[in-house]
């Protein structure tokens, strides 16, 4: 699947699971007060945008392998709301990697967050088994 032009993907709409959010923080170390920062990583595994990822990486004959993240926020996600996700993918060859640019707004168009994320595309074949 070329990504020349980059593909728009969404937008998803998507919740704060309020439980999901409270074990989130628990495991990263915090009190599970409020969501966070790093919830919306969650749904970049939601079967309607992964499948796209997994698809791609099939074709390519390679394994999305995390290389780095961030997030950008003007307003704070809140437990049980929704959100509308909007992912452009765009894929660099020097290194392979696929980057996901993703953007959560309100229901109503506010934008709340940024996300990017950066997938090192890596042969298939370099995950043999070691001798």
């Amino acid at each position: 699947m070329p990504l020349e032009p980059p593909l728009a993907l969404g937008p998803f709409r998507l919740q704060v699971d309020p439980a999901r959010a409270e074990a989130y923080a628990r495991e990263t170390g915090a009190d599970g007060a409020s969501v966070p920062l790093a919830y919306p990583a969650v749904w970049l595994a939601e079967p309607s945008l992964f499948s796209v990822v997994s698809d791609l990486c099939a074709e390519l004959d390679v394994v999305p392998v995390h290389e780095s993240q961030s997030f950008s926020y003007e307003a704070p996600l809140v437990a049980g709301e929704s959100y509308d996700l909007r992912v452009t993918m765009t894929r660099e060859e020097t290194p392979p990697r696929l980057m996901m640019a993703a953007t959560i707004a309100t229901p109503g168009g506010e934008t709340c967050a940024r996300i990017e994320t950066l997938l090192r595309l890596v042969p298939r074949a370099g995950f043999g088994s070691a001798s």
